[in-house]
Parts: C-alpha cells; structure tokens; sequence
C-alpha cells in the first residue's frame, strides 16, 4: 500500500456491488509471478552528503565507487528504499479507479482522489481523499496511520484497529510500505530503462483466485478483490474462487535515477473475470500514486478520532 499503492474503499464496493445487481436484475497464462526473496540490505554504503530528493541540501549519498549505475531489479530496489528513507517524510498524490461490469453491458464504478503524506520517522501517515460514485455522489475520507493504530473516517464515524487487519490496510495508501513489500517479491521483475527514468514491473495472468492467494507477488491482488467478492456473494453469485479467474495484474514502480533511484510513481492494476449466469462480471482496479516531493510536516491525529 498501497501495491497501495488501490481503492479499497467500503463505499466504492457498496456502490459498485448495487450497481452491478441493478444492471443484472439480481432475483487465462504466467508471467512475472517471483516468489524469491528481496534483498533487504543496501547495495553500497553511506557516506558524503548531497543534494535532497527535493533539490535542497540535507540527504546522503554513497561514494562514487559505489554509486555505480544498479543492474538488477534487487539493486534498484535497494536504491529506492535507501533514497526514500533518507528523508524526514514524502507527499503523495494518488488517483485510483475500479468498476465492476456485467457481460454485455455498461461498466459502474467509482474514482478515489487523495493526499498522502507519509513521515519516516516516526512512520505516520495522513490520507485526506473522496470517493465520487458513477451517479456522481462524492464522500469524503480520512485516513490516519500513527504509532501502528489505524484510524479510517467514512460517512462521518472513526473505525480504528491495527494496520494488520485487512479491514484497515485495505483503506491506507502507504507507497513506501509497498516498496518495502515489493522487495519481497520483486527481485526478478522486470527492468527497463527510459531517459532518467527505471521501470520495475510484476505482472501475472491466467491464475484462478484461489492460486493467487498462495502467490507472494499476487496476495495483494487477492486481498484487494475480497471486499468487492463479499458485496458479491451478498447478492447471490456463488462461483468458487477455483472459477474466478485474474485475467492480468500490474505492479509498476518508477524510480527517478537522477534523484538517488527514488519513487516517482507507483500504479498497481488488475481484472478478474466473475462467472456469473453464464456470463462474468469483470472487476478492475487501477490505482497510481505519484510523487511530488519531500513532506518537511508532522502527522497529527485529529483529536475527535482519539476519543
């Protein structure tokens, strides 16, 4: 997350599951998929400083004999990660839609605009978005991560609970957690190189949901299309998770090598097909995180969501 770096929002779910029953009257190959560890450590020392991410002096960089140009996606990795610690926070735009769409017919959904800003040290984190719905209702949400609580505000009520319960991280948009967990899984994605700019990518297709939970590089993906399977199931499609199948699924990470390799953008995609009376419903997800700088700030949480 956040890879969220997603939507995962109740009200997006809700209101797509409802359209979806309203328009049906309600009475797949491999590729990328790692499951090899990431590199956890760095792959040069610390040393002399230099200009921030943000232009401005402050962060520190590794000496010319080991600041060699990374050649591996576990180099690169260790870069960006090294590149986003090194600073006291960062500012996040994030731009996320999803739909669910019956065979043969018009798709609904719903879009999510937010403003992150997520501190190192301590780890915090202040989401401020809203969910617009296709028939063009518009509901605020407010996200808070601070000393390992997660705090959700929808439809003016707090839930807070830790940030391992689904329910939780499903709400929270946190790229540098999702790079951390992409060394996981991203040793052998994909490389590319463009200008100034490092493409990471994972993608995957063709596996049935219940494989995909088994996956490393596709539990994320699974986890995302639960809240929208539940609201699903509610109105009465019973296809087995050994039926539902991901058609693809994207994790992308640019990284800015003139800028130590640290992230520029992160979007996370993917479709399942839903068999459905002898159809499918397709639910997508395509969700974009861009960065726009260091975050000097601190995070607070608001005091009514303490209580």
């Amino acid at each position: 997350m956040l890879p969220a770096t997603r939507l995962r929002r109740t009200a997006v779910l809700a209101a797509l599951a409802a359209a979806t029953l309203a328009v049906s009257g309600c009475s797949a190959s491999h590729s990328g998929d790692s499951r090899r560890k990431g590199h956890h450590r760095s792959d040069s020392p610390r040393t002399e400083r230099t200009q921030r991410a943000d232009g401005r002096p402050g962060a520190t960089r590794a000496p010319a004999a080991a600041a060699r140009t990374p050649r591996t996606a576990a180099q690169y990795l260790a870069r960006a990660r090294r590149a986003m610690a090194g600073e006291s926070g960062w500012t996040f735009a994030v731009d996320g839609r999803e739909s669910a769409t019956m065979s043969g017919q018009a798709p609904s959904g719903a879009t999510y605009t937010a403003t992150v800003h997520r501190t190192t040290t301590p780890v915090a984190v202040e989401q401020l978005g809203s969910v617009t719905t296709s028939k063009g209702q518009r509901k605020p949400e407010s996200v808070y991560v601070v000393d390992g609580t997660g705090h959700v505000k929808k439809n003016g009520a707090w839930t807070s609970g830790p940030v391992t319960d689904p329910a939780i991280a499903d709400a929270v948009e946190d790229p540098v957690a999702g790079l951390d967990a992409f060394a996981a899984y991203g040793k052998s994605a994909k490389v590319r190189r463009s200008g100034g700019t490092v493409r990471l990518e994972v993608t995957s297709s063709g596996w049935t949901l219940a494989d995909a939970r088994t996956r490393p590089a596709l539990k994320k993906t699974a986890r995302e299309l639960d809240p929208t399977l539940a609201q699903l199931r509610d109105a009465g499609v019973t296809a087995t998770e050994t039926q539902i199948r991901l058609t693809r699924s994207t994790e992308t990470w640019e990284l800015d090598a003139a800028h130590g390799y640290r992230v520029a953008a992160h979007r996370f995609a993917f479709t399942f097909d839903v068999p459905y009376q002898g159809g499918a419903i397709t639910v997508k997800q395509d969700v974009r995180a861009d960065n726009r700088g260091v975050f000097d700030g601190t995070v607070r949480l608001p005091a009514d969501a303490a209580r």
